[in-house]
């Protein structure tokens, strides 16, 4: 493995923890693949059924895009390796490791969501998240590599009703010495090439259009 292959899988294996910056997409409920092993599906499956509640609660105040009170619920969702790679990494960094599981309470403001989601450009500034992840192993049967808390502040700006940017802005890292140097490392990365951000804009996007219309909630229609 070459110096710069080796440098782009640390900064990968940083990078995809940050992918809580979608809050919105926290609530996601993509099906599990079917070729996981029945426990990890099990553990996928309660995950999505314990977001449920919260996603509607989301898409309800895009869709209606109305003061109220704030929304606030515990999240966790589990990324498969092959959903890293393949949703938010590309071609450009290669994920060292197996899957991903993030849990963090979320704290969105109803009135900034309306405002996001009814004028032709908006900024929702989001409070500061913190986030726990868990790194497994490329070998499920080692368990888990790496445990890392961080926090992060997103700002996405929405142009007519969709989002068209993402910014991480990270705050405090908690993590074993080679993760949190690959942390450190990647913020840089996601600057210069907005690989995660791209990602992030993406999946938000896709939760506001099929995933909200599956519940009952057409944003577009709505506007």
């Amino acid at each position: 493995m070459t110096l710069w292959m080796h440098y782009s899988a640390r900064l990968a294996g940083a990078a995809a923890l940050t992918l809580a910056v979608s809050v919105p997409a926290w609530a996601e409920d993509a099906a599990p693949a079917p070729a996981i092993a029945p426990e990890l599906a099990e553990r996928m499956g309660k995950e999505k059924e314990d977001r449920k509640a919260c996603k509607r609660e989301i898409c309800k105040a895009f869709a209606e895009a109305k003061s109220g009170e704030p929304i606030s619920c515990s999240v966790t969702k589990t990324w498969l390796a092959s959903e890293i790679q393949s949703s938010y990494l590309g071609d450009r960094l290669t994920w060292p490791w197996g899957h991903a599981q993030c849990s963090a309470q979320i704290d969105l403001d109803r009135d900034t969501i309306a405002e996001a989601a009814s004028k032709p450009s908006a900024t929702l500034k989001l409070k500061k998240h913190d986030i726990a992840c868990k790194l497994d192993n490329k070998n499920t049967s080692e368990g888990t590599a790496y445990d890392v808390k961080l926090s992060i502040q997103p700002v996405v700006t929405f142009e007519n009703g969709r989002a068209t940017k993402a910014e991480l802005n990270w705050g405090t890292i908690e993590a074993p010495l080679l993760a949190k140097t690959a942390i450190w490392s990647a913020t840089a990365v996601d600057a210069n090439f907005s690989v995660i951000a791209s990602g992030v804009v993406k999946e938000i996007n896709a939760f506001l259009g099929v995933k909200c219309k599956e519940e009952g909630f057409d944003i577009a229609a709505a506007r």
